[in-house]
């Protein structure tokens, strides 16, 4: 069976990001989390959906890397 809720220790380095900048998320209400008595935890489906959300940057022609004539 594949792990369905995460403590944030266990979040902050599958979502590459630190706790502080996790616990701001949370606040925001981007990241929704579940409590069991004063423990947090937070599904995995929530942090894929999070993740799915984050947006996308194409990448543009700066000419870098490219001869000049």
């Amino acid at each position: 069976m594949d792990q369905i809720l995460y403590t944030i220790a266990q979040c902050c380095p599958l979502a590459a990001i630190g706790r502080t900048k996790f616990y701001e998320l949370v606040a925001n209400g981007e990241i929704p989390i579940k409590k069991i008595g004063r423990k947090s935890l937070v599904a995995a489906d929530d942090l894929r959906r999070w993740a799915a959300r984050l947006p996308s940057i194409e990448p543009t022609n700066t000419g870098r890397g490219q001869s000049r004539r």
